[in-house]
């Protein structure tokens, strides 16, 4: 470098260069992806293109499509090792030798259409996590994604609000852009305890997709809140916790409950003494607040969460384990091919983990778990090495989401659903923009030290 002063760049490069290149900043796509996810009901679609013609997945394929071509350019591509790459191509890989191996079977016209709606779904979601590993340039662009997550979050338990209270599907009259169309009937509102009580998923696919949303949102504002440079926006994300923690009960969903239990009891080990009360205070008088609002409802969830075996849906997940046996033996490793098991010629198994040992076989639950767990483990890296507590507490946040997402997979098809899919994908490509944004700092310091 001729005794010149290098630099590592805060933002892409890994290695040591002497000035810092721009490459193409993909934040603007991931928030609008994000927003038209959360924004418009889960079954508005482009008629011709049935369930991948969501707008929010048809955007997230474009982002896919963008992030491959700014590879075949040397100006365009971001330089440097990026783990979540590595991890995304692995889990592909399984997917991929999965949908081979389905093919050489043969397969009736309804599971090839599945394995093909699969692949795209995947494609999907490996253009929101690449575009965020490797497209989110700076510290403060993983901040932008994170606040519009939570609006996102927001406006869904609004809308869920106003369900529970007038009784009211209002996600029947969004319909823009005019081109939408609604596949089936929505989810709608669902009886459940007596007394009145209804479930309601806002503009969610699944009640228990509802609830762990906002469990994410809730967690994630909750960092907002105590590290936003501005005392307004502090304010502003205290609210939006608040507002998340308080629908969270109107889902009438377990894994909600359960969910959110997880990952205060698992923040809270990491959060200090005076936040972790703050935080069950806060709890207590939310709790409070729902049993004066709408007297039964704690009573129904608490009902729920010790029903056992008694339950009826306890009982049919249990029951799922020996109807798919038989179908795991017969092809064990690969599966019967990835998005091939359809509620309309087999079980509703409620149960993703279980769903994908059947369609994509040992090989592919082990690609799930790779991909899973190298979002945990470099948020976990972030969090030793990194000096900054604010960067510590989002690893630390992005930790607990990820593990809550992939626990909460076992209680529903949680990958029929592309508002958790895609949002899942964003999560693990924060974990590795962030990973890459703390490590050149740390590069950084060392050559300036």
């Amino acid at each position: 470098m001729g005794g010149r002063a290098v630099r590592r760049t805060a933002t892409v490069y890994d290695g040591l260069v002497p000035t810092v290149r721009r490459a193409p900043d993909a934040t603007g796509g991931l928030i609008l992806t994000l927003l038209l996810c959360y924004l418009l009901p889960t079954r508005l679609i482009f008629p011709p293109l049935a369930a991948i013609g969501r707008p929010g997945v048809l955007l997230a394929l474009v982002l896919f499509v963008w992030w491959a071509l700014t590879r075949l350019h040397p100006r365009l591509a971001t330089h440097g090792r990026q783990p979540m790459r590595w991890a995304l191509t692995g889990y592909l890989t399984t997917v991929g030798a999965s949908y081979l191996a389905a093919q050489s079977r043969g397969m009736p016209a309804l599971e090839s259409n599945g394995a093909d709606r699969s692949i795209l779904l995947a494609l999907a979601g490996a253009g929101v996590l690449l575009c965020a590993a490797d497209g989110v340039l700076t510290r403060a662009g993983i901040d932008r994604v994170l606040r519009w997550l939570c609006w996102g979050c927001a406006f869904m338990a609004v809308v869920a609000l106003g369900q529970f209270v007038l009784h009211r599907d209002f996600t029947e009259s969004i319909r823009l852009p005019p081109l939408l169309v609604f596949q089936r009937d929505l989810v709608g509102l669902v009886d459940r305890g007596g007394a009145g009580l209804f479930r309601v998923a806002g503009t969610a696919g699944h009640y228990i997709e509802f609830s762990v949303l906002m469990v994410i949102g809730l967690v994630i504002s909750i960092h907002l809140a105590r590290f936003a440079p501005a005392r307004r926006d502090r304010q502003v994300f205290t609210v939006l916790a608040l507002l998340q923690a308080a629908v969270i009960p109107i889902s009438l969903s377990r894994t909600g409950v359960l969910a959110l239990a997880a990952a205060v009891l698992l923040l809270g080990c990491t959060w200090p003494l005076r936040t972790t009360a703050n935080v069950l205070a806060a709890g207590v008088f939310v709790a409070a607040g729902v049993q004066v609002a709408r007297p039964g409802l704690l009573a129904t969830l608490r009902a729920l969460l010790f029903a056992g075996e008694k339950d009826p849906s306890i009982q049919g997940r249990t029951e799922d384990y020996a109807y798919v046996l038989p179908f795991i033996r017969e092809r064990p490793w690969f599966g019967r091919g990835t998005g091939t098991w359809l509620p309309e010629l087999y079980q509703l198994l409620d149960n993703q983990w279980l769903q994908n040992l059947v369609t994509t076989g040992v090989v592919g639950v082990a690609g799930l778990v790779l991909l899973f767990g190298s979002g945990v483990v470099l948020a976990g890296r972030v969090r030793r090495f990194t000096r900054s507590a604010r960067d510590r507490d989002l690893a630390a946040v992005l930790t607990v989401v990820i593990g809550v997402a992939a626990a909460s997979a076992f209680t529903f098809d949680a990958f029929y659903y592309t508002t958790y899919f895609l949002t899942l994908h964003l999560l693990l490509g924060l974990a590795g923009a962030l990973w890459r944004v703390t490590r050149a700092e740390r590069m950084n310091r060392a050559v300036d030290g």
